[in-house]
């Protein structure tokens, strides 16, 4: 209403001025019939810019997400290999390199460490859930095939959309809930459970998955959906103080879960710095791809192209660990993977929808 009374004040001095200048030349302009005035909900519709067309990425967008695919699978690959470690240990030297990161840029930016005092409790349940969801997607690469391990882990878009419907009151319609159950049958058909696949009368050269193993891998999903759960609720977060709070953290957590485990913790020697370095470093910089992706194109299609993270991974798993994969896990990965062309549909009709109204 504010923006309409000065518009309408400076219509009225224009044409004051006007009428003044128009008596001192003589001139008399015919009156012209006012337009009927629009009503107070027509006129908070109107812009006060022309609505302009998005930029084209021009394949940008596209490309940072499978860049980001490619290095989270170049992670995930170096944690298979780096066996000597135990999986806290892991976590603890990740999360050194990311606090020492993440605590420069804030500092160099003048920002600070701890953030708001309304912040802190959600600062911290989003650190504890994402120490949870980074040990348990450790433990799941080191106990499972990779190819098993990124595959089930990736039913996280599922579950986050639930968690949302029930937690935030997002919409979840027929698209979701088809998608939801290909993504439960397809980690049926990789975990391959004995007294399920003799039920059904199925068959599979390839032994069942490890239950820790897998339950590792389902726990990294639901924790993973906790964390995205939470960043929708506390949108107005910092994301790089909340990636500092998930980085310390893992400081103060690891080292006694690693305790409690009797895992032992010892100095890295050699090629082992860099190597531990590179871990923070590829997460970091892929999630930085990620996050331009996501700026650069529509969810539906990141969702899409970030699940070509389970074809690096199965390329990883036959022609460097030569560790075969069989029918029923290749047609578990398709059913979770299919969750992408799900997005897609789900973001074409949504379009259409707003396009109607």
């Amino acid at each position: 209403e504010r923006v309409h009374c000065c518009s309408l004040a400076t219509r009225i001095s224009l044409h004051t001025m006007t009428a003044a200048v128009d008596a001192e030349q003589g001139l008399v302009r015919k009156p012209v019939a006012a337009s009927p005035p629009l009503a107070t909900a027509d006129r908070l519709q109107q812009p006060l810019l022309p609505k302009q067309k998005a930029n084209a990425s021009n394949g940008r967008g596209l490309i940072a997400m499978l860049g980001s695919a490619f290095l989270f699978s170049i992670m995930a690959l170096q944690v298979k290999c780096l066996a000597q470690f135990g999986t806290f240990e892991l976590v603890f030297w990740r999360s050194v390199f990311m606090f020492i990161g993440t605590t420069t840029y804030l500092l160099s930016r003048k920002e600070s460490l701890i953030g708001k005092r309304d912040a802190w409790v959600i600062l911290t349940i989003r650190g504890v859930a994402g120490f949870g969801f980074m040990s348990a997607f450790y433990e799941a690469i080191k106990l499972m095939p990779l190819s098993d391990a990124i595959v089930i882990t990736y039913t996280s878009p599922v579950i986050t959309g639930i968690g949302a419907a029930l937690l935030l009151g997002e919409a979840w319609g027929v698209i979701d809930a088809v998608g939801s159950l290909l993504c439960f049958w397809g980690v049926v058909l990789i975990s391959k459970p004995s007294w399920l696949m003799e039920g059904l009368g199925l068959t599979s050269s390839a032994a069942p998955l490890p239950v820790e193993g897998l339950l590792a891998a389902l726990a990294s999903a639901f924790l993973s959906s906790s964390v995205y759960i939470l960043l929708r609720f506390a949108k107005h977060l910092d994301p790089m103080l909340s990636v500092n709070y998930f980085a310390f953290t893992g400081i103060i957590l690891a080292p006694m879960f690693s305790y409690m485990r009797n895992e032992e913790m010892r100095m890295p020697v050699g090629w082992e710095w860099p190597q531990l370095l590179s871990l923070a470093a590829l997460s970091v910089i892929g999630q930085a791809l990620m996050n331009l992706g996501l700026a650069l194109e529509s969810a539906g299609k990141a969702t899409a192209m970030n699940y070509s993270q389970v074809v690096f991974a199965y390329f990883y798993q036959v022609f460097l660990f030569h560790h075969p994969t069989d029918p029923l896990s290749v047609m578990g990965a398709v059913l979770i993977a299919s969750w992408g062309v799900f997005a897609l549909m789900k973001e074409k009709l949504k379009n259409k929808q707003v396009e109607t109204n």
